[in-house]
């Protein structure tokens, strides 16, 4: 997406007043003049502007006050320009329509202000094709909640965002990137999870060649990568503990040496991350520094679970069936038992059932062809044991379990495997944590960070 060019409308008789401005306005975008309001009515009416800018003592009789009106109604946002500070001028001003009113001379400094106030408000519609066309909800509660997202763009603050795996993290990355710098381009993205510890180091500072074995060239780091752009550090609650203090500081300096170099590396980026796990707790067990905890918090947003926005399942669904070029129907009981479906695996596990179902041969989809473990999942009130999936030969794993790992994978299995021991453990147990943690055999923190997942946990002893 490439920046957009802006259209300003001037409308000043001054000449003197018109020339400053418009001169500052050329660094911006494309700059219309009108020293009168016929001029800026004829010019309204066959051109399209972005912002207009007033004069409120046009022609000497307050007629900019009625082009106010005109330029909200094209579509323009109206910023009026006067001497005047009587407030029954201003008043008016802003009735009529204006969004904002600023004193004459007119400098620099108030320019930038009314274009990020600008930028901020247009940005809005980007917001809404976004929640319709790329993160598709109508939880209203979400939806509201990511409006902050319109206050990154005009403060330059780091962006801190959590939710459980799959629920979109990199696309919400993604969007405050291109809200920010309106463009594709220097968008870094780094999953501290997938890369080896020894090796973590190298890839965020990058190296000089010959600084350790194997280093046959130099390489950049994602932090110098990401300079005049975005550094995404995602799932940031795996980095190793004698790697945060170093990436603190250049988060806290925005400079580093690579690796084998005696050369400073300067590098201006605005920090992302994103945490699937309950990084205050960490901070608490002394996993995760409280330093660089409060470092890269700054606006912090929060994706919840799917099952927690079950209205939207119809719509993803609904979705994701659109988007491949087969066309495929799903079954009314399909629909009902995908709809009560929980969803551990989030949108990334509902996206990657979607496109199981549309590579089937046939184009209406029945119960039958859905996952077993879904099946197992929804039909389980109908099941005994002795229906339940064997293991498979040599393994403590069922068919169904496999199936879960294959679309969600190990890590997503794992968790969901603690999370259903915890729980069952603690029913039987009457919620008596101690007695739990005995059966269990899990450390404290081990079991709170679990049992806050699955709202249980404050338990009796």
């Amino acid at each position: 997406m490439s920046k957009k060019t802006l259209n300003f409308l001037v409308i000043e008789d001054d000449a003197l007043s018109r020339l400053n401005l418009v001169t500052l306005l050329k660094d911006h975008g494309l700059v219309r003049e009108a020293e009168n309001s016929q001029e800026a009515k004829k010019l309204i009416e066959s051109e399209k502007f972005d912002l207009a800018w007033i004069d409120l003592d046009l022609e000497r009789d307050l007629a900019g006050l009625d082009l106010i009106p005109l330029v909200k109604s094209s579509g323009a946002y109206p910023v009026v320009l006067s001497g005047r500070e009587e407030e029954t001028n201003i008043e008016e001003a802003y009735l009529r329509g204006c969004e904002d009113y600023l004193s004459k001379p007119f400098d620099k400094d108030a320019l930038e202000l009314v274009l990020r106030k600008y930028k901020v408000l247009s940005k809005e519609s980007t917001l809404k094709k976004f929640f319709s066309r790329k993160y598709i909800t109508q939880d209203q509660k979400l939806i509201d909640s990511l409006k902050i997202i319109s206050e990154v763009i005009s403060a330059n603050k780091p962006v801190f965002i959590k939710g459980p795996t799959g629920t979109g993290k990199t696309l919400i990355a993604k969007l405050v990137h291109e809200l920010i710098f309106e463009n594709d381009d220097k968008f870094i993205h780094l999953n501290c999870s997938e890369i080896p510890e020894n090796l973590l180091e190298a890839e965020l500072f990058g190296y000089e060649k010959g600084a350790f074995s194997g280093a046959e060239s130099s390489k950049k780091g994602k932090f110098e990568l990401a300079d005049g752009g975005t550094l995404f550090l995602d799932e940031i609650a795996t980095m190793p503990m004698i790697l945060q203090k170093k990436i603190l500081k250049a988060i806290d300096e925005k400079s580093f040496y690579p690796l084998g170099s005696e050369k400073m590396v300067k590098s201006d980026f605005r920090l992302v991350s994103a945490t699937c796990e309950n990084l205050e707790q960490m901070v608490k067990d002394g996993d995760f520094r409280e330093d660089l905890y409060f470092r890269i918090e700054g606006f912090n947003i929060e994706l919840p679970a799917l099952s927690k926005r079950k209205g939207d399942i119809a719509l993803l669904i609904k979705h994701f069936l659109g988007q491949g070029k087969r066309r495929v129907v799903l079954s009314a009981e399909v629909k009902t038992l995908l709809e009560k479906y929980s969803w551990p695996g989030n949108i990334r596990e509902l996206r990657k059932v979607v496109e199981i179902l549309q590579a089937k041969a046939h184009g209406i989809i029945k119960v039958d062809d859905l996952p077993s473990h879904i099946l197992g999942v929804t039909k389980s009130s109908c099941l005994d044991s002795s229906e339940l999936s064997p293991a498979l030969e040599g393994s403590i794993l069922n068919k169904m379990q496999m199936e879960y790992i294959q679309i969600n994978g190990l890590k997503a299995f794992v968790e969901k495997v603690e999370e259903d021991a915890v729980s069952q453990v603690l029913k039987n147990n009457n919620d008596k944590v101690r007695k739990s943690l005995g059966i269990l055999k899990i450390s404290n923190s081990a079991f709170y960070r679990i049992s806050e997942k699955i709202g249980k946990g404050s338990g009796q002893e």
